[in-house]
């Protein structure tokens, strides 16, 4: 009987783990769309408590949803003209950077006896140019996508106040108390940790501007925006936005390497503190995800849908955690992605 039993949950593990890479192979051929509708119903889950609020004093939907759009509008607006100027100074400042890494290089051929021809047949200037333009591209490309998120969060959020209405209708009984239990869950838990990564983001990237401020490293304001975005990102989003302002600190400040030294020190500094000592203090075992669960989900979501699945690989495994947890014959793999503990019943996985 025991025997049975395991090849059963051997066969559901397997055809759970096929359904998953079914899904991904949809979504990554839909991105176009499932990109911004995703992007759209997690920022309903944040929002909507927002909405929620205006029931009390009788305001209409549709205006607490003009308030969450006119704040939008605020936010973005001005970040946008902020992010095209500071890639206009970058660009202006290519020639010099250009320079400098120019006698870097050739003096790194000399001690290393590299042949000249290897640095020659790499033309920087237009490489950096390159890449640098391709970025207003992908700026415009970005404000397309989020119109269209926009455009989907109006209309969920204009009906976020009667879902719960239309739940008690369509799941009676049982079934409608578990499906009210996961839907408040998910929104109370996703949430939560939403606007804690965005306080913890927003710390992150004024300390990085701060000790690049004050270190003297170009562009300091940019690397600061840079890791309050890329701090979204599970584990590997503090190390990507840590290495350019090394790099730029590098070069600019070659053949003195104090700068260099200073700012690696600095930003480890940081990345230590508030990743590893606050973070985990602050958010506790809010989420009750195991690190190798998140390491994967960040994996799967960011080869699927790159840097946008990335952010929200988290979220996404929370949903997924939480819908497992109550069903029963899905209960073994939210235990599966749970954060490590003594012991687990699937009793104790199931609130």
């Amino acid at each position: 009987m025991e025997r049975r039993v395991r090849r059963v949950r051997v066969t559901e593990t397997c055809l759970v783990l096929l359904t998953i890479l079914a899904v991904g192979f949809v979504l990554s051929r839909a991105e176009r769309v499932a990109i911004p509708l995703t992007l759209a119903f997690i920022l309903t889950l944040l929002l909507y408590p927002v909405v929620k609020a205006g029931e009390p004093h009788k305001i209409p939907p549709i205006v607490m949803v003009v308030v969450i759009l006119v704040c939008f509008v605020a936010i973005f607006a001005p970040l946008g003209v902020f992010l095209n100027s500071r890639l206009q100074s970058t660009l202006a400042l290519l020639p010099v950077y250009h320079g400098k890494l120019v006698n870097l290089g050739r003096t790194l051929l000399q001690k290393y006896q590299v042949p000249p021809a290897f640095w020659d047949s790499i033309n920087w200037y237009n490489t950096m140019g390159r890449y640098l333009g391709g970025m207003t591209g992908f700026l415009l490309n970005w404000l397309g996508n989020l119109a269209m998120v926009m455009v989907f969060l109006i209309f969920m959020l204009l009906e976020s106040p009667y879902m719960k209405n239309r739940l008690d209708a369509a799941f009676t009984g049982e079934n409608g108390e578990t499906v009210a239990r996961v839907s408040d869950k998910i929104v109370s838990q996703i949430s939560k940790y939403l606007r804690t990564l965005a306080v913890i983001s927003f710390s992150t990237g004024m300390c990085v501007w701060g000790a690049l401020w004050g270190i003297g490293v170009d562009f300091a304001i940019t690397w600061g925006v840079l890791a309050f975005v890329l701090n979204f990102i599970p584990t590997l989003g503090s190390i990507a936005a840590s290495v350019p302002p090394i790099l730029v600190a590098i070069v600019q400040y070659y053949p003195d390497p104090t700068p260099a030294v200073l700012t690696f020190l600095a930003l480890l500094a940081i990345q230590f503190t508030i990743g590893n000592i606050l973070t985990p203090k602050i958010m506790g075992d809010t989420l009750d995800l195991s690190p190798v669960i998140i390491l994967i989900s960040l994996m799967f979501w960011g080869i699927i849908w790159g840097v946008v699945g990335a952010l929200l690989s988290v979220p996404i495994a929370v949903m997924i955690k939480i819908i497992c947890e109550n069903v029963a014959a899905l209960d073994f793999v939210a235990i599966l992605m749970s954060a490590p503990k003594e012991s687990h019943t699937p009793e104790e996985a199931r609130p």
